[in-house]
């Protein structure tokens, strides 16, 4: 079957959402697919609405590749687009969907109502955890045209470079260092604000302690600011440029994986991936409750969660990891073991490959 995957991140462009994509792209079995990236040129700058460009850019690459079923990236806009074209083309299409892409215009009347249309319209729909399936069925999507289809870790490769891993520590001053380390974009509901307000007790009990925060965002200079208003500065670094290559050997040298996620009005984080990255190196996580991180994080089993904005519980589940070696191992193990068996691109595209050949 031809498929057109029309989305608006798609590698080089980071992030979870892109790799996402290109993974499952690249794991299907028997169909053509197109990957089809827009972007802010797709948009009317001071015309509205400005997604009827896009909706003129879709038409021209569905006449030019006559595609059989259209993928969509990004409920809204591609697939109000989407929508519409199928008015006229009578193409099929089917939606992938994460979380906060359908949390969010639940804000507006608007574009909750076009958001349902979509959906409803749709063949089939995509969701990235159990969590954002709730989601769907509280929208009074059918729950037989929802199909899970889990983010699997993009570092597969555990090479265990010592020679870097030691130049790293020497660069930063880690030797004989506890490291707690947090992977993501720097936005308040990844939770490293809770982190940074948590060293202040954890020094005291673990004065060897240091936090590295891996990533860039719009709360960048807040922490920073915070950071020196704490007096932490030796005590958390931040490191924004690093790569894919690069991202593994900072696994490797921590001790102990820390994302307490908030759920800030609906802003909520779908998934985790980067737990499930942590866990491929035998990281434990401590993390927040809420959200599908529920399902990347099993509590007791692959790391510890923590109630939200509890500030109490972030310091003591940190500290028990820090000092229960015992649990810590028992963790680490069962964390590689999961996401060696369960989260597999090829597993997941398989569920992808039955769902749409299941209205061929």
């Amino acid at each position: 079957m031809k498929i057109l995957l029309i989305t608006m991140e798609w590698p080089p462009f980071k992030g979870g959402v892109g790799n996402y994509y290109f993974n499952l792209v690249a794991n299907l079995t028997g169909h053509q697919v197109k990957a089809i990236q827009v972007g802010p040129s797709s948009f009317y700058k001071h015309f509205w609405p400005k997604w009827l460009k896009l909706l003129f850019e879709i038409k021209r690459h569905i006449k030019n590749d006559q595609p059989e079923l259209i993928w969509v990236g990004q409920v809204l806009p591609v697939g109000e687009a989407v929508y519409l074209l199928k008015k006229f083309y009578k193409i099929p299409y089917f939606v992938s969907t994460h979380g906060l892409d359908i949390m969010l215009p639940q804000r507006s009347l608007r574009k909750e109502k076009i958001m349902k249309r979509v959906l409803q319209e749709a063949e089939f729909i995509t969701a990235n955890s159990q969590f954002t399936k709730k989601e769907l069925l509280n929208l009074a999507i059918p729950e037989a045209k929802v199909e899970v289809i889990y983010p699997c870790p993009n570092i597969r490769q555990r090479t265990n470079n010592q020679e870097q891993i030691q130049a790293i520590r020497q660069e930063f001053n880690l030797q004989d260092k506890k490291v707690l380390l947090t992977v993501g974009r720097l936005v308040k509901r990844k939770g490293q604000e809770k982190v940074i307000q948590a060293l202040l007790t954890l020094l005291k009990k673990f004065p060897e302690l240091i936090y590295l925060i891996v990533g860039d965002g719009l709360e960048g200079s807040n922490l920073k600011a915070q950071v020196l208003k704490l007096g932490l500065k030796n005590k958390v670094l931040f490191l924004e440029n690093i790569d894919d290559e690069q991202l593994p050997l900072y696994y490797q040298l921590a001790d102990l994986f820390v994302m307490p996620t908030v759920d800030l009005a609906g802003d909520v984080e779908g998934f985790g991936i980067v737990y499930l990255e942590a866990a491929l190196f035998g990281l434990p996580s401590v993390a927040g409750k809420n959200g599908g991180v529920m399902e990347a994080v099993i509590d007791g089993q692959t790391g510890l969660l923590v109630e939200p904005n509890n500030q109490d519980d972030l310091i003591e589940k940190i500290s028990r990891l820090l000092t229960d070696q015992a649990l810590y191992q028992t963790l680490s193990r069962q964390a590689q073991t999961r996401v060696d068996q369960d989260f597999i691109w090829q597993k997941q595209a398989h569920k992808l490959n039955r769902k749409i050949e299941s209205f061929e």
